[in-house]
């Protein structure tokens, strides 16, 4: 009987200490509930398996330009990027505004996309205007500030893109605009673009638009000399001088003498150049706009007198100018040098003794006057 007594209350005990402990760890599950698996650290929220028009669509609508990151499972430093930058908080921040567009190369989807952007290392990364047009790239695993910098070069750039874009459309014929795209694609390295914008302002030839697009054009001319392009700056200058009517007649004074002063401007680069039959032609048409034009005269006369040509054109300017002058001494005596140089060495003699008499101290005329008479015949010189 008391072994039966104490075999139940052995099993009372046991009952009540299991009973106990399940309590005690019902009591624990509630104080300390199991932990949720931990969520996954922030990250650069990629687009992934998406066709590349539908992301082109997507940035368009949003206004954003495409980051691509052209990646595969095997890529070691494409992972090292993954760990290592897209999950640093000013990366995540910086990208915010960008569509990031994940492209694993292995996915057939991508193909041609890859082929299109000549993808042939990894990782790549491509950074597209909101057209889908690549505006920059690198290849290769780069440090979290380097990534920085780049995306941050990159937004800039675009940006400023987008602003001159804009402003060539807002003034489609303005010299101003028309010269910097210029400028701009010639530094970009893209010559046949820059081309298109020389060649718009040469088409500029209305008379409230033909000045400063000549203006512009002579710059780009002068650039072109500076750096040793003489033939390319020849070229141009005979271009522009074809801007402009040769007809001043009808025309208003202050857009003849706004013409008359541009192609004054190009006549001082071709006489850098030089250009001797392109300055010639410039100085005729700036004769035929205005046949009084001193500047024109006297430059015709001096450049064809240098080069031994056009003569007879050049003894008429000479004459022209000399007469409008007021008989001035070293234009009798350009006069007088063209008479002599077409073998007219009376009149020679004459005119320079004209610039002797307005210059007495003059020596160089003294000289002159000297030869011209050496080389005229005695009869002539006492001819009346």
């Amino acid at each position: 009987m008391d072994n039966v007594l104490k075999l139940t209350r052995t099993g009372l005990v046991c009952t009540v200490m299991i009973g106990w402990a399940f309590s005690a760890a019902a009591g624990r599950a509630v104080e300390h509930p199991v932990a949720e698996p931990p969520h996954r650290a922030p990250h650069v929220s990629w687009l992934e398996d998406e066709p590349w028009p539908a992301v082109v669509t997507r940035a368009r609508a949003e206004n954003r330009p495409i980051l691509i990151d052209f990646c595969a499972d095997w890529c070691g430093p494409c992972k090292a990027m993954e760990a290592m930058v897209y999950n640093e908080a000013e990366v995540i921040a910086e990208l915010e505004d960008v569509l990031t567009f994940k492209v694993d190369v292995d996915k057939p989807l991508y193909d041609e996309l890859e082929r299109e952007l000549d993808i042939t290392r990894l990782p790549t990364l491509v950074y597209c205007d909101a057209d889908g047009t690549p505006w920059a790239r690198f290849t290769g695993y780069v440090t979290t500030d380097t990534f920085l910098v780049r995306v941050r070069r990159w937004k800039e750039g675009l940006r400023r893109e987008n602003e001159f874009l804009a402003r060539l459309e807002a003034a489609p014929d303005d010299p101003r605009v028309l010269l910097a795209a210029y400028m701009k694609r010639k530094r970009e390295g893209s010559p046949e673009e820059a081309a298109s914008y020389r060649h718009r302002l040469l088409k500029l030839t209305g008379r409230t638009r033909r000045h400063e697009a000549a203006e512009a054009l002579i710059s780009i001319a002068t650039q072109d000399m500076l750096a040793g392009a003489d033939e390319d700056a020849r070229n141009l200058a005979r271009s522009i001088e074809t801007m402009f009517p040769t007809d001043g007649l009808d025309m208003d004074r202050g857009v003849r003498r706004a013409d008359l002063v541009s192609l004054g401007r190009l006549a001082s680069l071709q006489g850098e150049l030089p250009d001797t039959l392109g300055l010639l032609e410039t100085y005729s048409h700036m004769i035929e706009l205005d046949h009084g034009c001193m500047e024109a005269l006297e430059g015709f006369a001096r450049t064809a007198l240098a080069a031994g040509i056009r003569l007879p054109q050049a003894t008429t300017c000479a004459l022209r100018a000399a007469i409008r002058s007021d008989d001035r001494p070293d234009l009798i005596a350009l006069l007088a040098e063209c008479y002599e140089r077409r073998s007219f060495h009376a009149r020679a003699v004459r005119w320079m003794e004209k610039a002797v008499a307005g210059e007495p101290d003059n020596q160089r005329f003294k000289d002159d006057l000297a030869r011209y008479r050496k080389s005229c015949p005695p009869w002539l010189l006492t001819s009346p």
